[in-house]
């Protein structure tokens, strides 16, 4: 899991068949121990990616690179694909810098946290590149400023290294000027649906929840189970059902960050930005972190004092909504015992399943490895019996309408990747920025996707790299998707799933009470009073976690001190 203390989390970990494809990030962006980015709106990842006329890989349109000498070593996170891709990457840039050796020593995910946050510990360490997302606060003053290099001319393009790729998608931290990790994929929740089922059922693609519901009835009515999705507590936490949980509070808390964004003399407030920015909520991408500052002790405060409702009638709209689908349409009383989802919706059991667009690939390898003979495999490892060939479809979050709902869906859509770099002296830190500037420029990314999914590695989205070439047959899969905005950047869903901050005896109080609701043994508003509760109780928890105690409460314009 990847962590941002003012953002929250997302960890992706829904039933993945195909060898077990771990998303960078487990995404980690998991998101969830806090974080997950922002999602710019024009200069969008489809726009960045696959562009016709671009530089071939292999040529080079910049200025001469300067001449650099020493060691660059690659700790990234080991997955399919990735030492293949991360090497193609090292050989290329060794051929324009002779004299630099690159490194490449992929460390297993299952222990990376663990294994980063130690490296950082470290008196003098030999790593370089990182996934830097996994070292939480171990990596603070630690990790090169990339915003110190942000207007140098990249020798690999010889445009600004910024405009090599969806520089408004990066997370940056504008108050404190500082810019710690290049992520160039992009990924994004939405629903998967059997194409074959929906035309034999007579179903129609909802754009509303209203619409979403008699889409089930219609499909059960077929004799298929609509939904399947995972039930069980890990799936409210970091998977689907929090997922969804994050995404459809969202729309009831949208004008909240006028009370939580950064007012004039808070310790975060840049008047270039804020002294500028409105609010509007017609524009899902208004609040990306590159046009407003958010100040979590306001957010925190406004928990405190009252100001920020998790008993709300919006909250009970999005919950009552709920409970016309689950467990109803998603398996019945199976719906809380199913951990892999994945299965059924392969098996054209299901027709319908929520994951994030790195499905459209791993359908694809999918597809291809039934045609020539061979196992598709559960999240287990265990070979899946019955698949079947059919037309994959897409769409995204149906909005839901009521009491509190103040703005259409948005979903779940960051930058991933979060290669962060050790700090260490001037010189060598340049040589490291000179190699990520070709890493990140359209030839470097080329020859890097390219060696990645010849080797299986499961792209999560569109690139965002401008000009960068892939097979057709790769990147038109990602042509329907549509950016609608990041939920995940601010403070909008902080109570989605209990307390604020992943409090671990808050989620389990939360999914608790959810299945109580939702197996119709509480009312919704027995589960609101629970909700709040719940909240009010590990309140203290949270501010811990976020490093804010309740005297910074008292005075939010100051920078938290946790004393």
């Amino acid at each position: 899991m990847f962590s941002c203390k003012n953002n929250p989390e997302i960890l992706f970990m829904e039933g993945n068949l195909v060898k077990k494809r771990v998303l960078s990030m487990a995404l980690c962006l998991a998101m969830i121990a806090g974080v997950f980015t922002a999602c710019g709106p024009t200069e969008s990842a489809s726009s960045a990616s696959n562009a016709s006329g671009s530089e071939q890989s292999g040529q080079s349109s910049g200025t001469e690179a300067k001449q650099y000498e020493g060691t660059i070593t690659i700790n990234t996170q080991a997955g399919p694909g990735a030492e293949a891709a991360w090497q193609a990457v090292a050989d290329a840039y060794m051929e324009k810098q002779p004299n630099v050796d690159v490194v490449v020593d992929l460390k297993p995910s299952d222990s990376y946290g663990e294994w980063i946050q130690n490296m950082f510990g470290t008196e003098n360490p030999t790593s370089d590149i990182v996934n830097i997302n996994m070292a939480g606060s171990s990596a603070n003053d630690k990790s090169i400023n990339y915003m110190e290099y942000a207007d140098q001319i990249s020798p690999y393009s010889g445009k600004k290294w910024t405009d090599q790729f969806n520089y408004e998608m990066q997370t940056r931290d504008l108050a404190k000027g500082t810019w710690t990790n290049i992520s160039l994929d992009s990924v994004q929740v939405l629903w998967f649906y059997n194409k074959d089922i929906f035309e034999e059922a007579g179903a129609e693609v909802p754009t509303t929840w209203d619409e979403f519901v008699e889409t089930c009835e219609k499909l059960q009515e077929h004799g298929v189970q609509p939904i399947t999705m995972a039930g069980d507590f890990n799936s409210f936490w970091s998977g689907a059902m929090g997922w969804l949980a994050q995404i459809y509070t969202d729309q009831t808390t949208r004008s909240m960050i006028n009370v939580y964004r950064a007012q004039e003399g808070d310790y975060d407030y840049d008047p270039d930005v804020d002294g500028v920015w409105e609010y509007n909520v017609d524009d899902p991408f208004n609040d990306d972190a590159w046009k407003v500052n958010q100040n979590p002790v306001r957010a925190f405060k406004a928990i405190a004092d009252g100001d920020y409702k998790p008993d709300s009638e919006g909250m009970k709209t999005v919950w009552t909504n709920f409970a016309k689908i689950f467990p109803k349409y998603a398996g019945g009383d199976a719906f809380f015992g199913t951990t892999d989802a994945a299965p059924l919706f392969y098996q054209s059991k299901a027709a319908i399943m929520v994951d994030t667009g790195a499905r459209l690939v791993n359908f694809k390898l999918d597809m291809d490895k039934l045609a020539s003979g061979d196992n598709i495999v559960d999240a287990n490892g265990e070979a899946v019996s019955g698949v079947k060939q059919f037309e994959l479809g897409h769409f995204n979050m149906p909005s839901m309408e009521g009491e509190g709902i103040e703005a259409p869906a948005r979903t779940l859509e960051v930058a991933t990747g979060f290669f962060g770099a050790v700090k260490k002296d001037k010189e060598h830190d340049a040589m490291v920025v000179d190699f990520l500037m070709y890493f990140s420029s359209a030839e470097g990314q080329g020859i890097y996707l390219n060696a990645g999914i010849e080797n299986d590695m499961a792209l999560n989205g569109p690139s965002l790299v401008y000009d960068v070439e892939i097979p057709g047959e790769w990147s038109s899969l990602f042509d329907g998707l549509t950016f609608i905005g990041n939920c995940q950047k601010g403070y909008g869903q902080m109570m989605a799933r209990g307390a604020p901050g992943d409090v671990q005896n808050s989620l389990r109080d939360w999914y608790d009470y959810s299945q109580q609701f939702l197996t119709g043994k509480i009312s919704i508003d027995e589960w609101a009073s629970k909700h709040k509760e719940n909240i009010m109780k590990y309140l203290d928890d949270s501010l811990a976690a976020a490093t804010i105690s309740r005297a910074d409460l008292e005075n939010p314009q100051n920078e938290p001190t946790g004393k």
